[in-house]
């Protein structure tokens, strides 16, 4: 081979080797591009997103705001039944108490005057309609405490 056919040759050689440079250069800008164009996209995409999640966050923000304040209105109820429970026991307790100390004084006023107007029959006192002989309530007597326990 000649000198000639070498310069070629070479040349030849460095022509490829610079157009396979810009080939891979080219590709590479261009997926590089690409790549830009699907970042730029999704930046789009999360800032036309933002927004609703931003109010889906708000709205569980004031959903979870509703429940704390239910949770506290049921626990002041709870609070409140069992104060009104505690009073109702109370005052069951002091009718009871009342009611017991009139039954000593009606036995004991029997028992000083087994005989007069006053005193019991066997059905029953005439001034206590619904309670029996053994101081056991009736019908008007459970009544009665039922409208006590709703005051």
């Amino acid at each position: 081979m000649s000198t000639n056919d070498w310069v070629l040759l070479v040349i030849a050689v460095v022509v490829a080797l610079v157009l396979l440079a810009v080939l891979v250069w080219t590709l590479r800008h261009r997926r590089a591009e690409r790549r830009r164009v699907e970042a730029e996209r999704l930046r789009r995409s999360v800032e036309e997103s933002r927004p609703a999640v931003e109010q889906r966050t708000a709205s569980a923000d004031r959903t979870e705001a509703e429940a704390r304040r239910a949770a506290a209105e049921a626990e002041a109820k709870a609070a409140e039944a069992d104060r009104l429970r505690a009073r109702s026991e109370e005052e069951r307790r002091t009718a009871e108490a009342a009611q017991a100390q009139l039954d000593e004084r009606r036995r004991r006023a029997e028992e000083l005057d087994p005989g007069s107007k006053g005193s019991r029959g066997t059905a029953g006192s005439a001034e206590q309609p619904g309670r029996t002989e053994a101081g056991e309530t009736g019908q008007a007597g459970a009544h009665r405490s039922d409208q006590d326990f709703r005051r």
